[in-house]
């Protein structure tokens, strides 16, 4: 379930007078995929209010804690639209009415478009209002009766669902709930306060503009150009322009999406992902060089990195290469050639048919599908090949540049072992070894390697 939490004015009318105002919170709980809702005009009441009915799988409606039949023909319940003109302009209002007695009624306003009606908290302020309204009409446009229109479009709206929040063009608080919360940035200075799990993220990816974000002081410069809080968030998305994303000192997540972008972790284990590139326009793979500090995203655009330890590409054809730290590289989809440097890395292919080299340090090497192969050269240290399959001899070990291994033969006379698991164990007698996970040398054959 999705509750989007609404900030509104209740009426008390007496007769026809009006009695009392006063600011009041609403909740609407709808199905997790429910993000719009639409009406159409059932009637009009005698100052030109349509009474209507709402669609939008409205599952409970709750005002000031009191819950409500969300049907229309509920006894003494009504939803209302208007579009109101009064002395600040003309605003679009959704309007539940309700019948509190035989004379005497309350209708709780919410407001969806133009300009917001001032801050009630007094009978006299409302009046004020009230006094200045000049006409009231159906709503056209993007609010016409059958129009999809958005929960979130409501000032001061607020909604969780499975831990994503979407604020409003006002200034917003959004907590989290205790998961991986997803923060949607809008306009406004707000504040995002995540749960204290390990995956809490602002997303920034519907911004106008470039921004600024670091975790470490708490800040962000959102592409309004409003100042935004971020507290306990552990990964950034930024927007579509050249975005600087600073990470806090430990284990942080980046997500650059488009623009040059300049990304750093500023210490602790830092990754930054380009697997959401295709979704938001990218059509290229990603190459990343965790080395030299830069990559070049799906979008063509270059961003710079710096403190950054791991790697996530696209599902094209990635070039990865890391650092002289251990690495965590992930190429995902596509042919990737995927590079670990220096460190203790842990490479993980992806499909497609892969090239993966560890490099120096110990590693852990996983094709996860596709005819991969697996590259060794030089001072390669002590590899473990978690998933090779000799299954149509697709994959393959190169030991092309493995010069004390010369072919099959000398691999298998004197180079070849069995480790107390009875997985075979490659050494090339300097030093360095690759073992082959679930694989016996019984499994083994010429054609499972170049030389």
């Amino acid at each position: 379930m999705t509750t989007f939490s609404l900030r509104g004015i209740r009426v008390d009318y007496s007769g026809d007078d009006i009695a009392a105002a006063s600011a009041i919170q609403a909740e609407v709980v709808v199905p997790s995929a429910s993000t719009t809702f639409s009406y159409t005009i059932t009637g009009h009441q005698e100052d030109n209010v349509a009474e209507i009915s709402l669609t939008g799988g409205i599952r409970q409606l709750r005002i000031e804690g009191r819950i409500y039949d969300h049907s229309t023909d509920a006894p003494g319940y009504e939803t209302l639209i208007t579009s109101v003109t009064w002395s600040g302009g003309t605003s679009i209002v959704l309007i539940v009415a309700e019948e509190t007695g035989p004379n005497s009624d309350t209708d709780y306003i919410f407001h969806l478009d133009g300009p917001a009606f001032p801050a009630i908290g007094t009978l006299q302020e409302w009046i004020s209002v009230n006094d200045s309204i000049t006409s009231l009409m159906d709503p056209t446009g993007s609010f016409a009766p059958g129009a999809d229109i958005p929960w979130s479009t409501f000032t001061h709206s607020t909604v969780s669902e499975e831990d994503t929040y979407v604020g409003t063009s006002g200034n917003d608080t959004l907590t989290g709930t205790g998961a991986d919360d997803y923060f949607i940035s809008s306009e406004g200075n707000d504040r995002y306060n995540g749960s204290g799990s390990k995956y809490d993220q602002v997303t920034f990816n519907n911004d106008p503009g470039g921004v600024t974000a670091n975790l470490k002081t708490g800040k962000a410069t959102d592409g309004w150009g409003d100042t935004d809080t971020l507290r306990s968030i552990e990964m950034l998305r930024g927007s579509a322009f050249d975005d600087d994303l600073s990470g806090n000192g430990k284990r942080n997540f980046f997500r650059g999406l488009a623009g040059d972008d300049t990304i750093n972790g500023r210490g602790g284990r830092d990754e930054v992902r380009y697997d959401r590139d295709e979704r938001y326009g990218g059509e290229d793979g990603a190459t990343v060089n965790l080395s030299k500090g830069f990559a070049i995203d799906g979008f063509g655009d270059r961003d710079t990195l710096k403190s950054i330890e791991n790697a996530r590409g696209t599902d094209s054809g990635d070039k990865i290469t890391g650092s002289s730290t251990g690495n965590r590289i992930m190429g995902l989809g596509g042919n990737d050639t995927l590079s670990g440097k220096g460190g203790n890395d842990t490479i993980f292919g992806g499909g497609g048919k892969d090239r993966i080299n560890g490099d120096g340090g110990n590693d852990l090497l996983s094709g996860e599908g596709g005819a991969d192969r697996f590259i060794f050269k030089g001072t390669f240290g002590n590899d473990t090949v978690s998933d090779f399959s000799t299954s149509g001899r697709k994959e393959k070990i190169d030991l092309s540049d493995v010069t004390t291994i010369k072919h099959f033969r000398d691999l298998k006379n004197n180079h070849l072992s069995e480790n107390d698991d009875g997985d075979a164990v490659i050494r090339d007698n300097r030093g360095n070894t690759i073992t082959l996970e679930d694989i016996a040398i019984a499994d083994l054959s010429g054609n499972d390697f170049l030389f």
